[in-house]
């Protein structure tokens, strides 16, 4: 994954040099942009290419339908942090799967990729509006525990607060699922 995404931002960034701009919008008002979904998914080298064009920094505060800002998506690392935030991912395998593949990516990487990203939001101008961040993981979050709950209202490192719920709440899902799958296999 991360010589793929370099591959990508090296693509962007030439791109970029060489006058273009198509696409590198959201297409219509409300709509994620390349930038929001770059930071949704936690890719600083994409992020970092993307800011190279003065277009792009001067819409780094837009908001989708949500209100979320990409400085909002890497704060809520969702890629990390679903497991947490929507405890039942664990029942749909087409949506967990996804999950756990990406997750050394993120774990792994000798950069944690959405603390780069959000870093580099940040320094291009991006609004760290973590009142917004919270409302919004609350509004999407609905069903994850009153313990996390509480820990991401009192967090003042929110974005560390929900991964960290995330992987535990994975390690847990994935637990219940080898011990499903350990009782089943003797009969």
């Amino acid at each position: 994954m991360v010589a793929a995404e370099t591959e990508a931002a090296n693509e962007i960034r030439r791109y970029i040099a060489n006058g273009l701009t198509k696409g590198l919008l959201a297409k219509e008002k409300g709509k994620g942009s390349p930038l929001a979904l770059a930071a949704y998914l936690g890719y600083p080298n994409v992020v970092d290419a993307l800011l190279t064009s003065d277009s792009v920094r001067r819409h780094v505060n837009d908001v989708d339908e949500m209100g979320m800002t990409p400085w909002i998506a890497s704060t809520l690392s969702l890629r990390q942090s679903m497991p947490a935030c929507n405890p039942q991912i664990a029942e749909n395998v087409l949506a967990l799967v996804p999950i756990i593949v990406t997750q050394p990516y993120y774990v792994s990487n000798p950069v944690a990729p959405y603390r780069k990203t959000r870093e580099l939001l940040a320094q291009a101008g991006a609004s760290a509006d973590m009142s917004k961040a919270k409302e919004i993981w609350f509004g999407v979050c609905k069903n994850q525990s009153a313990d996390g709950k509480k820990k991401v209202r009192d967090s003042t490192d929110m974005q560390k607060t929900v991964q960290e719920l995330g992987m535990a709440e994975l390690s847990a899902q994935l637990s219940n699922l080898q011990k499903k799958m350990g009782s089943g296999s003797g009969k």
